[in-house]
């Protein structure tokens, strides 16, 4: 995924998405740099995503830059002419951010009550403001072991979960 999550779920951001230490670290001084510019481009979106945050309060699920492009998830369709205003791509999406965050909470319950080695090998939760669900960074060897459990289960219901391979080491992130 060739995003940047905005907002994290307090359990950190996709390592593969982190902004690049050049974009931190060059001079806004010189406008002709192209890092300088793209660094100003990208602080220009991550405060418009931070306005639409308070803008639209309850219905604001997430943030993430695609393709230079900020794009917002949201729970009403009513915000989106608010997010297209602020010149962001916005989304529908059925889960709030809080209950996405619950959401979490119950895999890391149901995550506890499995044996090994279940119970150890998810890794990560992250939101997935594309889907409207929550993502899960497990050890590979595990995936379908895990998509058929969660299937059965269904300890969060209907939210989508997404799973994708971790390098992580074979400890529960619930720990």
């Amino acid at each position: 995924m060739a995003s940047l999550l905005l907002t994290g779920c307090g359990q950190g951001t996709d390592p593969g998405a982190n902004k690049s230490s050049d974009s931190q670290s060059s001079n806004a001084a010189q406008p002709s740099d192209n890092q300088s510019e793209n660094a100003v481009d990208q602080e220009t979106l991550l405060e418009t995503n931070d306005q639409l945050s308070t803008q639209l309060g309850d219905a604001y699920v997430q943030g993430w830059i695609k393709d230079g492009k900020l794009h917002v998830s949201t729970t009403s369709e009513g915000k989106l002419s608010a997010i297209k205003e602020a010149g962001a791509e916005g989304h529908v999406v059925p889960y709030s951010n809080k209950e996405l965050r619950s959401a979490i909470s119950e895999i890391m319950k149901w995550q506890s009550q499995q044996q090994n080695p279940i119970n150890s090998s998810i890794h990560a939760y992250t939101l997935n403001p594309e889907t409207g669900g929550i993502t899960l960074s497990v050890d590979k060897s595990q995936i379908d072991a895990i998509t058929k459990l969660i299937e059965k289960d269904k300890p969060i219901g209907d939210i989508p979960v997404d799973l994708k391979p971790s390098g992580g080491i074979a400890t529960p992130a619930n720990s």
